[in-house]
C-alpha cells in the first residue's frame, strides 16, 4: 500500500511528469539516432563503376569498382567487393596492366573477413590472400603465416568503401585500422574542400578526400592519392588520381547508377 501511494503521488507530481515526459523524449532521439547511424553504415546490395585511365591525357585503360551482392561467408552476412584495373591493348606493349582485387565485408560490423588480390603490372607480379579472425584479432595469408591485426581491421579496398559510409565535412580527418600483408596502420583520412567537377559532359558536386596508403591499393605504386567522391548520401567515386614515378594516373566515372 506505502508502495502504491508513493506511485501515486509520484505520477500526480506535474514536475515528475515533465522529467519523464523529457526522459522518454531522450530514450526516443537515441534511438532514432541509432536507426540513423546503422544506415550510414550500409552500402547498396548492387553497383558497378566503370572508370577510363589516363595517362597524361592519353586513356590507357579502364578501371572497375563493383559491389557483387551480399553473399554467404562462412555463415555471415558479407558484401562481396572486386575492383580491376586493366590497360588499353595498345599500351600493353609498354606496361601491361591486368590488376584484381576482391574483398569480403562484414554487413553487421563492417569489417574485413577476407581479401584476395592478384597484381600485374609490367614485370611485377603478386598474388595473395587473407583471411581475418576478427574475434582473436589475427590474419592468416595464403602462405599460412598468422598476423596479429587490430579490432575491426580493414583491407585496403574496404577501406575505400568505409570510407564512403562516414560523414564527410571539409577539414576533417578520419582515422580506421587497415592491414596491408604483414603491415598494420592506423590510416588517416584527410578531407579537403568541395569541388564542382565536369566529366564526359555531366557536372558533379563532389568533396575531395586523401587517404593515406602506405601500401599498395587498387594500383601497385605507392604515392598521393585524391579522391572526388559525390558531396551526397552515396559518396561515389568519380575521379581517381595515383601519382606514379612518371606522371599521375587519373581515373574518371564512365558510367554510374543515375541514383540522383
Amino acid at each position: 500500500m506505502l508502495l502504491n501511494g508513493l506511485l501515486v503521488k509520484l505520477i500526480d507530481d506535474s514536475d515528475f511528469r515533465k522529467r519523464l515526459r523529457r526522459c522518454f523524449i531522450a530514450v526516443i532521439f537515441v534511438f532514432i539516432a541509432v536507426i540513423i547511424y546503422s544506415e550510414e553504415k550500409k552500402l547498396p546490395v548492387e553497383e558497378k563503376l566503370v572508370y577510363d585511365v589516363y595517362w597524361k591525357f592519353v586513356k590507357v585503360g579502364y578501371g572497375m569498382l563493383e559491389i557483387k551482392g551480399i553473399v554467404d561467408f562462412n555463415g555471415k552476412k558479407a558484401y562481396h567487393i572486386y575492383s580491376e584495373a586493366k590497360s588499353a591493348p595498345f599500351f600493353d606493349v609498354f606496361f601491361k596492366v591486368r590488376d584484381t582485387n576482391e574483398s569480403w565485408i562484414d554487413v553487421e560490423n563492417f569489417y574485413s573477413l577476407a581479401f584476395k588480390q592478384k597484381i600485374n603490372e609490367g614485370k611485377f607480379k603478386r598474388e595473395k590472400r587473407t583471411d581475418y579472425d576478427q574475434q582473436k584479432h589475427v590474419a592468416v595469408n595464403n602462405k599460412g603465416e598468422i598476423i596479429e591485426v587490430p579490432e575491426n581491421v580493414l583491407d585496403v579496398l574496404a577501406a575505400l568503401y568505409w570510407v564512403r559510409t562516414q560523414e564527410l565535412k571539409p577539414d576533417d580527418t578520419l582515422t580506421v585500422n587497415v592491414n596491408s600483408s604483414k603491415k598494420n596502420y592506423r590510416m588517416k583520412v584527410k578531407i579537403h574542400n568541395r569541388e564542382k567537377i565536369k566529366i564526359n559532359g555531366k557536372k558533379y558536386g563532389t568533396i575531395v578526400v586523401e587517404p593515406d596508403l602506405q601500401d599498395a591499393g587498387i594500383f601497385k605504386q605507392k604515392g598521393r592519392v585524391l579522391i572526388w567522391m559525390t558531396d551526397d548520401e552515396y559518396h561515389i567515386p568519380v575521379k581517381m588520381q595515383s601519382k606514379i614515378a612518371v606522371g599521375s594516373i587519373v581515373a574518371e566515372l564512365n558510367n554510374a547508377d543515375d541514383r540522383r
